[in-house]
């Protein structure tokens, strides 16, 4: 049977030293994401357990928030949400949208149609058609179409102030206006219906003005007034009720009543405007009050605007001074103040215990406190002894019922009737026990040494006592003959407690050689103690507390070095990491979880689920929170002590903490820009150079305080990033490719969470790293190698082809000219023979002549060829120095003329070559040969044709003989070089001539 509390529950309570922008809160809201809202007096609030984001109007900024007083807030079906102000009329938020374009204003402008009527707006509702109904101060209840962007006033009736509105059906609107009562609009037909007796403002009617209207789950109607009483509608029955404050009904509300909610339970949260909250239990009937009191875990102010019921069951309240948070999670965890100390000295707690009848003893600094069941109050037993008074600092009742009471004194025989102590007969003997010196009792309990019943017990800092209960006297560190310390190995003056386990084996919990394993009684003591490398060994020397599981292993809580879990037969330790490194006093619950108390907190752990929850106490903190041990009475209920306070709770009716909640991404920021529409897609694409960008996220969550992110880029981060409590992650210079980011959110760190939330990213390279780019360039190089190589080929065969014919036209000159000069020299050595003077000249004059023929002809192949002289420049100039002498030699006028843009040019070599030995094989024709007296050249380029004339009066020849019948230069084959020189160049030749006509050479050739 446990023990019947009248629950007073703790509040926890956050304003702006938590990040709030005002202190004075008006509404309150959730949204379909999770995350909170307040509108506060100064900006909106949004709040995901942690984090606040603030919005607020900026003067001459349309793109953002219209006003700065926040008066209620609404998110329709379409997660949009509609933000009413006192100061700045109705604004659209819409999230989805680009940053510049969430906000979207409405405020008043008398130069527009159908626009808001005034700015100052208190109330938002919306009927089954989508439209929102407004509460303003003085234009009556306004309509607005969101798909028009228009409003209206459809009623125009009785006062034109609205205080309140609520659907109270599919298409029923109730508005409470400041006089004139409910008025009830059909939203659908916006027929109406008002009570002609608030027609008179000054009626003694009640609910005259209506301040806040509240439909509960049951479809009730629940509305408060000026008149500061409370009312309620049932539809079925369509009977109004009356809740008033009287003094044969004290506890009903006595207070003007701004905001209803209705809790998990189903009982209504009111709001009153000054005397704090309000409780109805629909069950029981009652009413309970909730008021700031000055106390940790009391309402934080009573001027209360708004409370609000979360979808996780926490009730949220609006004060002047901040939010007040009641959270389901914490109901169970009763905390009870010790009466204050008349020297007002801190009072430490130390020990628990429940009896037969249900009553709590409680073991203090200042002796005995006892909480008797079904009272209120304490009994306040002090210790005294010898006149001193004593701290009681450990229970223990033995099987024989026997109750002793270990203080700082030693340990007495307690008579909880007559609250007498007695020293253990022989006591004062031993050096010890007879009085403790700077010592306590920590730990006592029974056992058997040399067959002797004995009380083994920890004087704390002075190693181990036992009290032999037959030989009745103490065996302690001083008995010369026992000389325990050393016998047992007692290597600790700090134990911390005995534990007895189910096989009768006996452990100990020291501060400096770990866990102590003393079985048989008489043995030497056995240790566990930290093995730096040994991940199998205990994690800290400092062991703090001991427990058993069914499976017969043992818990074992370090200070410093957090939970272990041990194995006895395998002798084996297994760390929790997940565990808090200062862990002190610990139970194991009825289905197995283990209780800690850690950092002032209360931490659980299950072994079954490896899940690891903890549990902030509201407002502890301020008072050092809890320490010490952990007591558990017969029915499972635990029980931890503070300085001057207590809380007690059953671990079956705490709610859980939830270990992975949801993960939103918030915001997408390229180079700190917001870009946050991109996240309304499950891919978002990048270019090359937006690859600076940064992720925020939120996991909305308010029973835990202790929220951890992890996140992962996969193919960046070869792991999961440890981001503790940031909410982003940035990331820069990253190489074109597809990302995962991924992140995950747990509510203690070191949990194994498989659930993330995720989005794609991926970034384009730039062009000239992406594959239709390599293409493209083998495309494109492939063909230009190839035609570099043709074009080598060709250049290689040109020049092979030049060499060749250089060499075949040195060979066939060189060759027959040589042959010709064999011939004459025969010739001449036949003509000395015969002494023939005047023939052996003129043979000796012909084998000159060919000689110099052959060196000026192979002089001018040499020169052609060289690339000195590529420009027609060079062919003109040498042209012009060879047939100027012999033209004056000749007495032949000689014209020469050539196009300045001739000049030039620059062809390759073998056309060079051609040009030219055309060029100077007509020149020499015409002058040796023609017996001209006139000679002109004209050279030209016309449609990128490099075109030559040259023109004689010589004596010309007959165009129908053969070339060989011609008279020329050597031999008769100057017109066949020039006809086949012309062909090499793919040249147009055309030679005219006649008998004493003269002759006429024009040649014409592409230069492309």
């Amino acid at each position: 049977m446990a023990e019947a509390q009248v629950e007073k529950p703790f509040f926890r309570n956050i304003g702006t030293e938590n990040g709030l922008s005002h202190d004075k809160v008006n509404c309150i809201m959730q949204d379909r994401r999770g995350f909170l809202w307040f509108g506060t007096e100064d900006g909106l609030n949004r709040y995901d357990g942690r984090f606040f984001t603030i919005f607020k109007n900026q003067p001459n900024d349309t793109t953002c928030i219209s006003g700065n007083i926040i008066k209620d807030l609404h998110e329709d079906k379409n997660g949009i949400i509609w933000i009413a102000t006192a100061d700045g009329g109705l604004t659209r938020y819409n999230y989805h949208l680009p940053a510049l374009k969430q906000f979207k204003q409405f405020k008043y402008n008398a130069h527009i149609t159908n626009g808001i009527p005034e700015n100052n707006i208190s109330k938002i509702a919306e009927d089954e058609n989508g439209n929102l109904w407004l509460a303003t101060s003085n234009n009556f209840v306004v309509r607005f179409n969101k798909h028009s962007e228009k409003f209206d006033m459809p009623v125009k009736n009785g006062t034109r102030s609205i205080l309140s509105l609520a659907m109270a059906g599919r298409d029923t609107l109730w508005v409470g206006r400041a006089g004139g009562g409910l008025l009830k609009i059909n939203t659908s037909t916006l027929q109406y219906k008002v009570d002609a007796r608030y027609n008179s403002l000054y009626a003694k009617l009640p609910h005259t003005a209506i301040t806040s209207i509240f439909k509960s789950g049951d479809n009730t109607m629940w509305y408060g007034a000026w008149d500061k009483k409370l009312y309620s509608y049932e539809p079925l029955t369509q009977t109004e009720k009356l809740f008033e404050h009287t003094i044969a009904e004290p506890e009903e509300p006595n207070d003007e009543i701004v905001s209803f909610t209705e809790d998990k339970r189903k009982n209504i949260w009111m709001a009153c405007q000054s005397t704090g909250v309000a409780v109805y239990d629909r069950t029981m009937h009652s009413f309970t009050s909730y008021r700031h009191d000055g106390k940790d875990g009391s309402l934080i102010d009573n001027n209360v605007n708004a409370v609000y019921t979360d979808r996780s069951g926490i009730v949220w309240i609006g004060t002047d001074n901040g939010i007040s948070i009641h959270d389901p999670v914490y109901s169970p965890f009763q905390q009870f103040f010790l009466p204050k100390n008349i020297n007002g000295e801190d009072i430490a707690i130390y020990d628990f215990y429940r009896d037969d009848q249900y009553n709590l003893w409680i073991a203090t600094s200042e002796g005995i406190y006892i909480k008797r069941h079904g009272k209120n109050g304490f009994e306040h037993r002090k210790i005294i002894y010898n006149g001193q008074t004593l701290a009681a600092t450990k229970f223990f009742i033995d099987k024989d019922k026997t109750f002793y009471l270990g203080t700082d004194y030693t340990l007495f025989k307690y008579n909880p009737e007559t609250n007498q102590v007695s020293l253990l007969p022989n006591t004062s003997s031993d050096m010890v026990m007879k009085k403790l010196i700077s010592s306590r009792i920590v730990s006592i309990v029974r056992d058997t040494i040399a067959n002797h019943p004995v009380l083994v017990v920890s004087p704390y800092g002075h190693y181990m006592t036992y009290y032999d209960l037959t030989d009745k006297k103490w065996i302690s560190r001083v008995d010369s003959v026992k000389k325990i310390v050393r016998n047992l190995n007692i290597k600790d003056n700090l134990i911390k407690k005995f534990y007895k386990d189910k096989k009768g084996g006996l452990w100990l919990a020291t501060e400096r050689f770990g866990l102590g394993d003393w079985q048989q009684g008489t043995t030497p003591i056995k240790y566990f103690t930290n093995d730096v490398g040994n991940n199998s060994s205990i994690s800290s020397n400092d062991v703090y507390d001991i427990e058993e599981d069914k499976k017969g292993n043992l818990w074992i809580s370090t200070y410093g070095g957090g939970l272990n879990y041990f194995n006895p037969k395998a002798g084996k330790f297994v760390h929790i990491k997940e565990s808090s490194n200062l862990t002190e006093g610990m139970q194991a619950d009825l289905r197995g979880n283990v209780w800690m108390i850690c950092n002032g907190h209360m931490h659980e752990y299950n072994p079954l689920t490896k899940i690891y929850s903890c549990y902030d106490l509201p407002n502890l903190q301020k008072n050092g929170g809890i320490k010490g041990y952990v007591y558990k009475d017969n029915y499972g209920n635990l029980y931890a002590g503070g300085v001057n306070f207590y809380i007690s709770f059953s671990p079956v009716g705490i709610g859980k903490i939830k270990n992975d909640p949801d993960v939103y991404f918030t915001d997408f920021k390229i180079f700190n820009t917001s870009y946050s529409q991109l996240l309304e897609n499950k891919t978002i694409r990048l270019n090359h150079a937006q690859n600076y960008f940064s992720l925020e996220f939120s996991a909305p969550e308010y029973s835990s305080n202790h929220i951890h992110y992890d996140y992962m880029l996969e193919g960046v981060d070869k792991d999961w990033v440890d981001a503790d409590r940031r909410n982003f992650a940035s990331y820069s210079n990253l190489p074109g490719g597809k990302y995962l980011f991924k992140v995950r959110a747990c509510n203690w760190k070191g949990s194994f969470i498989n659930k993330y939330t995720s989005i794609v990213i991926i970034i384009s390279p730039p062009f000239w790293l992406q594959w239709w780019f390599y293409t493209l360039l083998v495309l494109i190089i492939a063909p230009v190698c190839y035609l570099l190589y043709r074009y080598r080929i060709n250049e290689f065969l040109k020049r092979q082809s030049i060499r060749n014919g250089i060499a075949q036209d040195l060979h066939d000159h060189i060759g027959s000219t040589l042959s010709s000069i064999s011939i004459y020299s025969k010739v001449a050595k036949i003509y000395q023979q015969q002494q023939k003077e005047d023939k052996l000249k003129e043979v000796l004059h012909t084998i000159g002549e060919t000689a110099n023929e052959t060196i000026t002809e192979m002089s001018d192949i040499v020169w052609t060829i060289n690339p000195k002289n590529d420009h027609m420049n060079s062919i003109v100039q040498k042209i012009q120095s060879y047939a100027q002498p012999l033209c004056v030699a000749q007495n032949i006028h000689f014209k020469f003329n050539c196009d300045s843009k001739v000049k030039n040019l620059t062809l390759e070599m073998a056309a060079r070559k051609n040009f030219f030995l055309i060029l100077k094989e007509s020149l020499n024709n015409a002058i040796k040969h023609s017996g001209c007296k006139n000679l002109t050249v004209n050279i030209s380029l016309s449609n990128y044709y490099l075109e030559l004339h040259i023109q004689d009066d010589g004596i010309g020849f007959d165009p129908s003989l053969k070339y060989a019948e011609v008279p020329t230069s050597r031999g008769g084959n100057g017109l066949v070089n020039i006809k086949s020189r012309a062909d090499d160049l793919n040249a147009k030749l055309k030679i005219e001539s006649g008998i004493n006509k003269g002759t006429q050479v024009a040649l014409a050739f592409s230069i492309l």
